[in-house]
């Protein structure tokens, strides 16, 4: 029931179809993909955009003429609303060849702050057809074999005209304070119908990260690019001078000026997909060549919804970041206004506005459209095919979360249901190639024959990438160490168990693993191993001894000058051994206790016995051991471990003990 159900949700939702951006190919909004749309796919796309700002100006001063009062405002804001309808079309004219063919259309508003005292009208507006274009698009995957559909390069190539180039949002009504009648508000973000002719080409790059990280099956486009715009300015400029009855105009003069601007753009976008629908993340980026400083920047979150039918929405929404100085970008005008000398042709250009629409505050984009092949009858329906199947572990039989590509062909990967197994995903009819990967497991490859209109079902059986690795399990004194564990920890951990020789072997996926070796009274020991696909690695591990609360190492090989605390050099090895055993062990705590035959009287063995036990003390920390680790006490004749009845019995309780204390 799972398997049918999970197959329900990919067949509605998970449909790998071209969608386009604004130019008609293939692509997120601004942001294309060097990934063609495939022979005969045919996309019609519809988007439209709003964006907004608004203008907050302080101190302003007015002069109502109706009234012939002066009237100053401390603060007043107006909106700008700009709205792009954009109609395109795109089609696959060869398997790695698209053209797209688009028509703008702009709708500026400009909205005035109303206050009693300002005696014009609220809204100025216009409305054209902007620009057409054409682009064609090339695209190809160089990588060979079962890596072909990770990687796509490409370029592009595009055109626009407008017919409507002189075309403004102009005041018409009496002055407000800022603009005058019949004059262009050539101050705002995007003044004109148009950006002019231009022309650009880009080149883009695009991968497809499922391939490589399968649990994040994201694509991810890069485009860089030139552009030339031309710009065609025509209307009459001219000087105010205010008098008791309005403004004066005076010394009109034509302005008629070509304004050029190169552009730079660089764009990244990111597509993550998922069962019900696309994350989109796209920012794109404009510098301007012929203007100091002067850049913009769209950065732009959205999502993205698809069908089985071909039918998709985009709802995506604008971050806009660049400066705008509405003084700045008003052709001169300011200037003339305020001088009476000439004002340059190059004075104007370098104060037209953008061909690009401005610095606006924020902006939302809603496209919606469909993405199929191009019908040839009316009885012969799409050219796709259905493809299911599962993808299993060829020895264990359980499912796998794997990668399905199709090399050479323009389709999306899928990955197959981690707890099922199952996948299913819409392709082109004809010879499909079909590569499956998982890590872990080998590869898989074949070609199918897909029909029109048909499903066809196929299981793949993935075999492990197996290594081996073998080693002996020895103590600190090259003893085997029967009955170790030892666990490999890979995506399936494997565990076995040592032989009476001390001996281990097993065979696991390949990769690098850790690896854990523990015994009873040893302490566990961990490394790494890196194992190739059939192929031996050797591993082999030394265990530490490992202390237990309430142990007694007592030693009678210890030896201090006659009747003194000093150590003898021979008895160094053997502290060197505890000091050892002591950084193995890092959290123990121990004690030491000296001990004496009962030569000499009781008072002089408890002494010495307490100063040979603290010389054992320093004689270990000098070793790195801490000093909080350990206490010494003294016993002097007073615990024999044997009757101090002959020399070697002495010999014997004259000794030195480690308990230990705590783990």
């Amino acid at each position: 029931m799972k398997r049918v159900l999970f197959a329900l949700i990919l067949m509605v939702s998970a449909v790998a179809i071209a969608v386009p951006g604004a130019w008609g190919v293939r692509g997120l909004n601004r942001v294309n993909s060097a990934m063609p749309m495939g022979f005969n796919q045919i996309c019609f796309n519809l988007m439209t955009s709003y964006w907004t700002a608004e203008n907050t100006y302080l101190n302003f001063q007015y002069r109502n003429h109706n009234t012939g009062q002066d009237y100053l405002f401390p603060e007043l804001t107006d909106t700008e609303h700009l709205f792009r309808g954009l109609f395109s079309i795109g089609y696959g004219a060869w398997d790695y060849i698209d053209v797209g063919f688009r028509l703008t259309y702009y709708s500026n508003l400009y909205q005035r702050g109303l206050y009693e005292e300002r005696s014009t009208g609220q809204w100025e507006e216009f409305n054209a057809l902007s620009d057409y274009g054409a682009m064609i698009k090339g695209g190809y995957n160089p990588l060979p074999g079962e890596l072909a559909d990770v990687l796509w390069a490409g370029a592009a190539a595009w055109a626009e005209m407008s017919p409507s180039d002189s075309n403004f949002v102009q005041c018409r009504d009496e002055q407000d304070g800022r603009w005058f009648n019949g004059q262009p508000m050539s101050q705002l973000r995007y003044p004109y119908a148009s950006n002019g002719d231009a022309f650009g080409f880009d080149v883009i790059a695009s991968g497809d990260f499922g391939y490589w990280v399968p649990m994040v099956p994201i694509r991810a486009h890069l485009n860089m690019g030139f552009s030339s715009y031309s710009q065609q300015f025509d209307y009459w400029d001219f000087r105010a001078s205010e008098s008791d009855t309005g403004w004066d105009l005076s010394d009109s003069t034509l302005v008629n000026l070509t304004v050029k601007d190169n552009v730079l753009s660089y764009g990244f976008g990111l597509e993550v997909p998922t069962p019900s629908a696309d994350i989109l993340f796209e920012y794109k980026g404009y510098s301007f060549m012929d203007r100091t400083g002067e850049s913009l920047s769209y950065l732009s979150p959205g999502i993205r919804f698809k069908t089985r039918t071909g039918m998709f929405l985009d709802i995506t929404y604008d971050m806009i970041g660049g400066d705008f100085d509405p003084l700045y970008h008003d052709l001169g005008h300011e200037l003339y206004q305020d001088s009476t000398t000439e004002v340059t042709e190059a004075d104007r250009a370098a104060r037209a506005p953008l061909p690009i629409p401005g610095a606006y505050d924020w902006g939302i984009s809603l496209n919606m459209g469909f993405s199929g092949d191009l019908v040839q009858g009316i009885d012969e329906g799409p050219r796709l095919g259905t493809l299911n199947g599962t993808v299993t572990d060829s020895l264990s039989g359980l499912p796998i979360f794997a990668t399905i590509t199709f090399p050479g062909v323009p389709v999306s990967n899928v990955t197959s249901d981690a707890q099922t197994g199952f996948f299913v995903v819409h392709v082109p009819a004809g010879e499909l190639p079909v590569t499956v990967v998982a890590p872990g497991y080998r590869h898989s490859s074949t070609v199918l024959s897909m029909s029109r209109n048909a499903t066809q079902s196929i299981d793949f059986r993935l075999a492990p990438n197996l290594g081996a690795v073998s080693g002996a399990v020895r103590d600190g004194q090259g003893r085997a160490v029967a009955g170790a564990s030892v666990t490999i920890g890979s995506t399936n951990p494997v565990t076995v168990t040592t032989n009476a020789a001390g001996v281990y072997s097993a065979s696991v996926e390949a990769g690098t693993w850790p690896v854990t070796a523990q015994a009873s009274g040893y302490l566990t020991d961990n490394q790494n191993v890196t194992l190739a696909p059939n192929a031996t690695t050797t591993l082999n591990f030394t265990m530490r001894d490992a202390l237990q609360e309430g142990q007694v190492m007592s030693f009678d090989n210890i030896y201090f000058d006659s009747g003194s605390a000093n150590i003898k050099p021979e008895s160094y090895p053997v502290l060197d051994s505890v000091a050892i055993l002591l950084r193995d062990n890092p959290s123990a705590r121990i004690q030491i206790a000296g001990h004496t035959d009962s030569d000499g009287s009781t008072a002089s063995n408890q002494s010495l016995s307490e100063r040979r036990a603290q010389s054992v003390h320093q004689y270990l920390v000098s070793k790195g051991i801490a000093g909080n680790r350990m206490t010494s006490i003294g016993h002097g004749e007073d615990r024999p471990v044997v009757a101090n009845d002959s020399a070697a019995n002495k010999a014997r309780n004259r000794r030195i003990e480690f308990t230990v204390l705590s783990i």
